[in-house]
């Protein structure tokens, strides 16, 4: 009995030193959790509807795509083939966000380029660098900014928009 008595407490004071440790303050901060709101309008999937490409809007069927953030995962599928040129991207990786930030970072990336799908030259590339976002809202509106790179999603389209000009649009399908 004595034995598993200290064994018990050998048990617990391991425990309660690992926990006090644990909770004991850090250099990092915690940063508080996105709002659901903000979750709501930045999670979800999008077709693609819109692709601004040298002065002219196209639209299905000559571009397509599928953009999507569930669970921490992001994917993007998406192709234009017009005026003699083919384009095709496939991407998969990770995204995250608290309050202020979103990020995301491709784990993959297939390009196909070209003057049509037959004649392109695919690219895979791995490791892609992490891109993050600061996150400001306009009524229901979110806003994602870094760099040379403004995005806006009003809870039915995401606009893409680098160098402030609009690249590409989706419409929210979920």
């Amino acid at each position: 009995m004595k034995r598993q008595r200290r064994t018990h407490r050998w048990v617990w004071t391991v425990g309660a030193a690992a926990l006090l440790s644990s909770a004991a303050p850090s250099h990092v901060v915690a940063q508080a959790p996105a709002s659901p709101e903000v979750r709501a309008t930045l999670e979800g999937t999008w077709e693609l509807v819109e692709w601004h490409h040298e002065g002219e809007v196209l639209r299905p069927p000559e571009i397509g795509g599928i953009w999507s953030n569930h669970d921490g995962v992001v994917l993007v599928n998406l192709h234009r083939f017009a005026d003699g040129s083919f384009q095709q991207t496939a991407s998969y990786g990770t995204y995250q966000m608290d309050a202020t930030t979103w990020s995301y970072r491709y784990d993959r990336r297939l390009s196909a380029t070209g003057i049509s799908p037959e004649d392109a030259t695919v690219t895979v590339t791995t490791g892609l660098e992490e891109r993050s976002f600061t996150i400001t809202r306009d009524g229901d509106t979110v806003f994602l900014d870094r760099p040379h790179d403004h995005r806006e999603y009003d809870g039915r389209y995401f606009r893409f928009m680098p160098e402030g000009q609009i690249l590409r649009v989706w419409r929210k399908v979920e």
